[in-house]
């Protein structure tokens, strides 16, 4: 074997092991809590159709169903009191901006044979932009309020960062949906009393 494809070869490899897999953990409700719960209510998601593109070229799915998880989770653990009557509805949107693969270092890479990957030059730059709106309804439908948020998720493929992920457009798209609902709830919690009265009618 060549000298230059045998050191192709064991960068691949070790490529290979040092990515990431998905965890599990990102479908658990972000930490920022807001200021008073609301009453119990129903969640839905609404992303917008779109075609992500992961390793190689590879397309795969939106992540759309994470978001559902993610955001249901959110919705009965932190934004709204878990029993009770449903009051109202909590209504995210979700819109991928911006999407890049990042592969013009990967075309780097086959021409110097990835001896500059390894001393850390990266094989790709994924990057996933997404803008969210969360609209909270009453048990009419009447909308109440909006919230808006837009959030940018990046990471670095190459062998030794931390950022390298197997399924890297999955895990950017949710972790940018949780950036924008960290911000959401910022904004949320000046109103969540004036909220909760007009869903309670109390």
């Amino acid at each position: 074997m060549l000298p230059s494809l045998r050191c192709l070869g064991l960068v691949t490899l070790t490529l290979l092991a040092s990515c990431k897999s998905f965890d599990p953990k990102l479908l658990n409700p972000t930490s920022q809590t807001v200021s008073s719960k609301l009453p119990a209510m129903e969640n839905r998601v609404q992303s917008e159709a779109t075609v992500i593109v992961g390793n190689g070229g590879a397309v795969v799915a939106s992540g759309s169903r994470d978001v559902a998880t993610f955001f249901e989770r959110e919705v009965q653990e932190v934004l709204t009191e878990p029993y009770g009557t449903k009051r109202g509805y909590l209504e995210l949107k979700v819109t991928t901006t911006k999407q890049r693969v990042g592969l013009g270092w990967a075309m780097l890479s086959g021409f110097t044979f990835c001896v500059p990957n390894l001393f850390g030059m990266p094989f790709a730059t994924p990057q996933v932009s997404v803008t969210t709106q969360l609209d909270v309804l009453n048990g009419q439908r009447q909308l109440l309020a909006t919230y808006r948020a837009d959030a940018e998720a990046k990471s670095v493929t190459s062998i030794y960062s931390s950022t390298s992920y197997a399924d890297p457009a999955r895990v950017l798209y949710l972790q940018a949906v949780r950036q924008c609902l960290d911000q959401i709830k910022l904004k949320m919690s000046p109103d969540a009393e004036r909220l909760r009265g007009q869903l309670t009618g109390i």
